[in-house]
């Protein structure tokens, strides 16, 4: 087996603890230079849980690998992939990074080694993070000059807790099964790399929304200009995305009907008979309800227009309106797939931004969510 790191994430070495009913994320100040034994002690005079040293699995499949914490030294932890091959590796860290960036607006942190590094043998628990920095297999006219940058990066990065780990990880086992729907993550994934339109609901009321609707058609204008690539190559990959979750890539208006009823039977969703609400009011289409049969018609025909037809005028122009839109109807119908009832409404913290994790984690019964988000 090979093991790896997933280099731009910083995992919580602490399962999470119960407290009034629910989740709570631990957090424990650190001490540099503080050995295994100090921490522990000070744990222990907290009356708080000692991590548990070493692996603690969050997704395993047979044939292909697992994602799993691994904590070690005094108590310093990192996400590890183990599998056969680097291509599995790398089919279950890009998952996982699609994942978290989709739905729960974390992208792991860019670091300057890369994404996915692959140790030259399994870790131990009794190692220091200078210790693992040494384990990854650098070209050795690199290494010697980059042990210490890794072992600072070891120590940085996207902060995710057990509980959304766990919830993404749930979303990499349903998908892993369909590789089309681990593409429509992938494309979602880069289009907001592009473009990023994930927001929590009082940042929108209070500032976006309102700042929005004080721009003059000279200043929209303005933006296009500056973003017209972005754009388009954001709408583009998003729409990718649709083609992934219908089945099929480069489909007529006349299909939408039929793939839509499809996917529905594939999938055991609704997309044939429910409707999408459309989140941003303020934006050009100021319209709060579609059919999924017309809104995706609409994104064809600007698609044939941006891609198809290149857009040379532009007769269409592709502004942040359509982009976050799209954005948005593949979040959603990528959720109603992988995310099965039972898991919405789960509020894994007490933290800040709670309500921009619970938005994101129920998808379905929109009219009831509405409210919620605006509140």
């Amino acid at each position: 087996m090979r093991y790896f790191f997933a280099n731009g994430f910083n995992p919580s070495p602490h399962p999470p603890k119960m407290r009034r009913h629910r989740y709570n994320e631990i957090h424990f100040s650190r001490i540099a230079g503080e050995t295994r034994q100090e921490r522990t002690t000070r744990y222990q005079e907290a009356n708080v849980e000692v991590p548990k040293l070493g692996e603690t699995i969050f997704l395993q499949r047979p044939g292909i690998g697992r994602i799993s914490v691994f904590v070690h030294g005094a108590y310093d932890a990192f996400i590890m992939v183990v599998a056969s091959s680097q291509r599995k590796a790398y089919l279950l860290a890009n998952a996982l990074r699609a994942a978290v960036t989709c739905f729960l607006g974390d992208p792991p942190l860019e670091q300057y080694s890369g994404y996915l590094l692959e140790l030259r043998k399994k870790p131990s628990q009794d190692m220091a993070r200078r210790e693992i920095a040494d384990l990854i297999n650098l070209p050795l006219s690199r290494a010697r000059d980059e042990n210490l940058i890794l072992e600072q990066e070891l120590a940085s990065g996207a902060g995710i807790n057990h509980i959304q780990l766990s919830q993404t990880c749930n979303i990499v086992a349903r998908a892993i099964n369909h590789p089309r729907l681990l593409d429509a993550l992938m494309h979602l994934e880069y289009s907001r790399t592009l473009v990023w339109g994930l927001m929590v609901g009082s940042f929108y009321d209070s500032h976006y929304s309102r700042d929005r609707q004080e721009l003059t058609r000279y200043q929209l204008e303005h933006s296009y200009l500056e973003n017209r690539f972005r754009y388009d190559s954001a709408f583009l990959s998003a729409f990718r995305g649709l083609e992934c979750v219908l089945g099929k890539a480069g489909f007529r208006r006349s299909d939408i009907s039929r793939l839509l009823a499809k996917t529905d039977r594939e999938f055991g969703t609704s997309f044939s008979m429910s409707k999408h609400r459309a989140w941003h009011e303020m934006f050009s289409s100021r319209r709060k309800w579609w059919k999924h049969e017309d809104i995706i018609s609409y994104y064809l025909e600007l698609r044939n227009s941006v891609s198809a037809h290149g857009n040379p005028s532009p007769p269409h122009i592709v502004m942040e309106d359509q982009v976050f839109e799209i954005q948005y109807l593949l979040q959603s119908m990528l959720g109603d797939i992988l995310i099965p009832e039972e898991d919405e409404g789960t509020e894994p913290t007490d933290s800040a931004d709670s309500e921009l994790t619970q938005r994101k984690w129920t998808p379905k019964h929109k009219e009831r969510e509405v409210s919620k988000w605006q509140e």
